[in-house]
């Protein structure tokens, strides 16, 4: 695999991971803010697979997000650093 697709996979799966632990926080500020008289198990079980659901969603917003940064990065470089990567001397 090249480096570049390892990357990506990196990516990816971190972006995922950050939305997931993002909604198991958010569920548990949900669950210490609604009170127990009014939160059924079937609302909970509802309410925690809804958060993890959007979790998800961010996560992919996240990474896509991520591949949008990386992809217009190269039309923000200087020239100088245009010649370093590729290991040729800068214009004056």
């Amino acid at each position: 695999m090249s480096k570049r697709l390892i990357g990506i996979v990196l990516a990816a799966v971190g972006s995922v991971v950050l939305g997931v632990i993002s909604a198991q926080w958010f569920f548990g500020l949900y669950d210490r803010t609604v009170p127990p008289a009014v939160l059924t198990s079937f609302n909970k079980g509802a309410a925690h697979g809804a958060f993890i659901a959007y979790g998800l969603g961010l996560g992919i917003a996240i990474f896509c997000w991520t591949l949008l940064v990386v992809g217009l990065s190269r039309f923000f470089r200087d020239d100088r650093a245009r010649a370093e990567n590729r290991g040729a001397e800068p214009k004056a």
